[in-house]
């Protein structure tokens, strides 16, 4: 700053700068925002002066070092000065999902997408003002030899931190991976950054040399600044990577290959060597398992070993001792065991949210109780003593380690779940049965939440009392934002209106209403917006619409609609960004105005859909299908076609509308039958690609085709997400917990199904189990997450008040169309 801030000055440059020590670790972590690495300043230059003004710079930091910026390109190899392409003067306009975006604009009209990422991009009419030269396509700045030995074969992880290969040693022939260490990028105090991690877990193998299940030592070398070192190759996926392809591990007789039993008790014989060398690992997880010919253990950068250890911890995984930096214990190393065996059990990853320490335990416990019973037995009774106390840790992985699994937790103290109390309620200790002749206490068991309408009720009022609390985010982000420009249903303002509308008799909802219709107003005027109803024009002007209804017009005066230009041509029929919502949102439109414009607008929409050929199915077995799915697929154009046969009786689309059914129901059925796999992966349930939203589109065809069976089909799904709703982790709308719950709350309203709005309540239970806070007040999202995901109707909160506000009282979804 002492040597930047008065030459910029008297450049006359414009420039930003990181304003403290803890913005400056933020930027270089290599996780908030992995492509603001290395960017401590941030310089602007009239186009013309870019080289005087780099060069200048360059001279002036002759000898300092940085960390490497990945999106720019270096001025001079002995300086960290880095230039890349942006815009100096924002220039709006919408991409094909209607998004707010910024571009380039070259003589002939060519375009450049100016976001950074974690490769230099150069746009094509462009020379270089340092070299003179022009982008090269397809050119890679990743070295295929690495050391003059090491081949690349393909990349396992990238990362701003640094990346991961798989190679082959060209000398050797065998199998390694290859760890880079980028200079200076995730520094714990001085000196403490990446390669300083790597060259402890050098240190650390080669006190591990000859372990079973932990990789081998081979080589470590630098290039330039960062360091690399390389391994043994211990197996192709991560238990994280597995459990996402395969689905979680089983306890008991049938397993198989993915038995819960044989993986803790491989992981604890690991674990036990490794302490017995005199390592604490310090940061095992799903992460750093990996599954071969057995399991392995990886990443030992932080470990711990005679008297020397490193900062860092993987959230959610380490006990709450590490995360107050207290001396590292092989205990913690259990606790991670036990959390990381949960984790392989249900496919759900610790709940990381809010700040205290012990809830990742806590809503472990909770989980364990909540779907293996008060009183596990076998391997989730020794999960429970690994997150206990030390001496019952330490007893549970010689259990495991040995093989002996019989002991059961015995049955807790009864703990009442009509009402729900404030704080997870935890019952006193039980005793186990015991393995020897002395009784063994085991772990306290911490009872799961339970929902019931009042239950319900309490949380929607906090939940929307959060929601008006933090809307402010979206209303003031600064300009250039991505919340700033987005006034659409899945991700901004539109969304969060929509909702609010129900909740208009609360005074502080109706001032932020009005509010959120002037700023849709605001950011759509100037722009040329594509149609589309989740993320376009047309459903910011529904939200408009129905917010005009109940009086509360922008302050200078409600603009009219927007029809589809005849110009307009998606890339999809899509209902998220094509004609197909776009036609929904019309048929809404002539439902309430009778105008033949918007009438003959969905018509134009729907031949559209008709004329696209319905895209074969792009997934694998147990994968969610994007081409059958409701977002991108064949249930939201045929949602389209279903209601405006339903609309007009018009003999065509009635005919094309019954041709799409009769494809959608095949891949149903299909979807239904891999989906009940435990293998399936959870978006099979989702409402974007999954059986969540496919089940309203069938329910609606089984009403205007009078075809009953398509409502048996639509149960089917119903029943298999709640079946498998304990593998939902994503809480949202779009791909989650939110998107089940709204669904099976519209077939119990549709069909006075108990059983289904049952089953809601339980999702709800689920829901809690996967956030912060108390059970009456939970919080679902890090006060950090940027507005499109915190509070968005897509993935947000907004989603989840919908859900609760339904559960609680009924009522329709926040959309009135779609």
């Amino acid at each position: 700053m002492e040597k930047l801030v008065p030459l910029l000055v008297a450049e006359g440059c414009v420039f930003k700068l990181a304003r403290s020590r803890q913005v400056l670790h933020e930027l270089n972590d290599g996780r908030t925002v992995p492509e603001s690495v290395g960017k401590a300043f941030t310089v602007y230059p009239d186009q013309h002066r870019v080289r005087d003004v780099g060069l200048l710079l360059a001279r002036t930091l002759t000898g300092h070092q940085g960390p490497r910026v990945l999106s720019d390109r270096r001025v001079s190899a002995d300086a960290p000065v880095y230039y890349r392409y942006g815009g100096f003067v924002t220039r709006r306009s919408t991409d094909v999902r209607g998004q707010s975006i910024t571009q380039l604009r070259g003589p002939a009209g060519e375009e450049f997408d100016e976001a950074a990422g974690l490769s230099y991009r150069q746009p094509s009419w462009v020379e270089d003002p340092f070299t003179g030269a022009r982008p090269e396509p397809g050119r890679s700045g990743d070295d295929l030899l690495l050391s003059g030995r090491y081949r690349v074969v393909v990349g396992i992880r990238e990362a701003a931190q640094g990346n991961v290969y798989r190679a082959i040693d060209e000398r050797t022939g065998g199998r390694v991976v290859v760890k880079q260490a980028r200079a200076f990028v995730a520094e714990h105090g001085d000196g403490n950054d990446g390669r300083l991690r790597l060259r402890n877990e050098r240190r650390v193998l080669e006190a591990l040399d000859g372990v079973a299940g932990v990789p081998r030592f081979l080589d470590h070398f630098r290039y330039g600044d960062d360091e690399f070192l390389v391994t043994t190759d211990r197996g192709p996926a991560t238990l994280a990577e597995d459990v996402r392809r395969n689905g979680p591990y089983r306890t008991g007789p049938g397993a198989g290959a993915r038995s819960l039993d044989r993986l803790a008790g491989e992981l604890a014989r690991i674990l036990t060597a490794v302490h017995e060398r005199g390592v604490m690992m310090r940061d095992l997880s799903a992460a750093n398992v990996v599954i071969g010919d057995g399991a392995s253990l990886i990443d030992f950068g932080l470990a711990s070993y005679d008297g020397l250890h490193l900062s860092g911890l993987t959230p959610g995984y380490a006990p709450a001792r590490q995360v107050r930096g207290e001396p590292p214990r092989a205990a913690d190393d259990l606790h991670a065991l036990g959390m990381t065996l949960v984790y392989a059990a249900t496919g759900l990853h610790p709940v990381t949210l809010g700040d205290d320490p012990e809830l990742p335990r806590t809503r472990a416990l909770q989980t364990v109780s909540r779907y293996h019973g008060p009183t596990p037995s076998g391997t989730m009774s020794a999960v429970v003593d690994l997150l206990g106390d030390e001496e019952r840790a330490r007893a549970a992985v010689l259990r495991l380690a040995s093989g002996d699994d019989r002991r059961t937790v015995s049955p807790p103290t009864p703990v009442a779940t009509a009402p729900v109390a404030t704080a997870p309620v935890v019952t006193a200790p039980v005793v186990t049965a015991p393995v020897v002749t002395a009784p063994v206490v085991a772990g306290p068991v911490v009872a799961a939440p339970v929902v019931t309408a009042d239950v319900a009720a309490e949380v929607l009022d906090n939940l929307v009392g959060d929601l008006l609390d933090l809307v402010d985010g979206v209303l003031e982000a600064p300009a250039g934002t991505k919340a700033a420009n987005d006034a659409s249903v899945y991700s901004g303002s539109a969304g969060i209106g929509l909702e609010l509308l129900h909740h208009r008799h609360r005074p502080a909802a109706e001032r932020k209403l009005r509010e959120l219709v002037d700023f849709t107003v605001r950011v759509t005027a100037p722009l040329t917006p594509q149609p589309g109803l989740f993320t376009g024009v047309t459903g910011t002007d529904v939200f408009l619409q129905e917010a005009g209804d109940r009086g509360i017009s922008p302050a200078g005066g409600r603009p009219g609609r927007s029809l589809p230009p005849p110009e307009w041509r998606p890339e999809a029929a899509d209902l998220t960004d094509g004609d197909a919502g776009a036609g929904l949102g019309h048929l809404y439109f002539h439902r309430l105005t009778g105008d033949p414009a918007d009438l003959e607008a969905a018509r134009r929409c729907a031949r559209a859909v008709v004329a696209e050929r319905p895209l074969p199915r792009a997934s694998r077995p147990g994968e969610a299908d994007v081409t059958a799915g409701r977002a991108h697929g064949l249930a939201g154009t045929t949602a389209l076609l279903l209601g405006l046969a339903e609309e007009t009786g018009e003999s065509w689309v009635l005919e094309a509308a019954a041709d799409r059914v009769r494809l959608l129901s095949e891949r149903a059925r299909v979807l239904v039958r891999e989906a009940e796999d435990p293998a399936a992966e959870p978006m099979t349930m989702s409402w974007c690609r999954g059986l969540a939203g496919v089940g309203p589109t069938l329910l609606h065809a089984s009403k205007v085709l009078g075809d009953p069976a398509l409502a048996d089909l639509a149960r089917r799904g119903a029943d298999v997400c709640v079946a498998r709703m304990s593998r939902l982790s994503a809480l949202g709308q779009c791909c989650g917990v939110a998107g089940v719950g709204n669904y099976l709350l519209t077939l119990a309203e549709l069909e006075q199904s108990e059983r289904h709005r049952a089953a809601a309540y339980d999702l709800a239970t689920h829901l809690l189990l996967r956030s912060a806070g108390s059970p009456l007040h939970p919080t679902f999202f890090a006060p950090g997450d940027p507005p499109a995901r915190s509070l968005s109707w897509a993935q947000g909160l907004t989603g989840v008040v919908t859900f609760f506000r339904r559960l609680a009282y009924g009522g329709p979804d926040c959309l009135p169309v779609g």
